[in-house]
């Protein structure tokens, strides 16, 4: 006569052995995740750099892109201080304001720029450090490099060439090599 159930140590054994998967697996997915993050983030900048780019030329304007170091927060505002002086808000006696690129937004979560991204600038303006200016003849100021960290993943470097605007997004080596 067949069997029609299973005991409960049978069953016990089951769970024990998937959780015992789960726990061998979870370093490898975390890993995968925070690389497609690392990305993701890196994807989003360089988009902002070019839209930034874009609208220096567009409207013979400068742009800064800024960053607070060590989280996942950054700001991309035209080059004036009645954006960055006063909260980020456009000035009330703007006609053009809804054609100018104002954004603040973060990285994706897990995602932070890492510390020491942009000190060598040495340019703050509030909290915000300033990386790079985009001119209304489409250069940058300078060439600028970004690191992404993000648990259980290697650093991304993301490099801007600020002569041509090329984007570039060498490994970055760890760190203590």
């Amino acid at each position: 006569m067949p069997r029609r159930a299973f005991t409960l140590l049978e069953v016990s054994l089951v769970a024990v052995l998937i959780l015992m998967l789960a726990m061998i697996a979870y370093p490898s997915i975390e890993s995968i995740y925070g690389g497609v993050r690392l990305t993701a983030a890196a994807d989003l900048i360089r988009a902002r750099w070019a839209d930034a780019r874009a609208h220096a030329v567009d409207e013979v304007k400068p742009y800064r892109f800024a960053i607070v170091p060590d989280t996942g927060r950054f700001r991309v505002a035209p080059d004036t201080t009645d954006y960055w002086d006063r909260g980020g808000l456009p000035p009330d006696d703007f006609d053009d304001a809804d054609t100018r690129l104002v954004v603040e937004d973060e990285l994706p979560k897990g995602v932070k720029f890492a510390e020491g991204s942009g000190s060598d600038t040495g340019e703050t303006s509030g909290e915000w450090t300033v990386l790079v200016r985009f001119r209304p003849d489409g250069t940058a100021d300078k060439d600028v490099e970004i690191t992404f960290n993000s648990s259980g993943a290697a650093p991304l470097l993301l490099k801007l060439r600020g002569l041509t605007g090329a984007v570039t997004t060498p490994r970055a080596q760890p760190q203590g090599r």
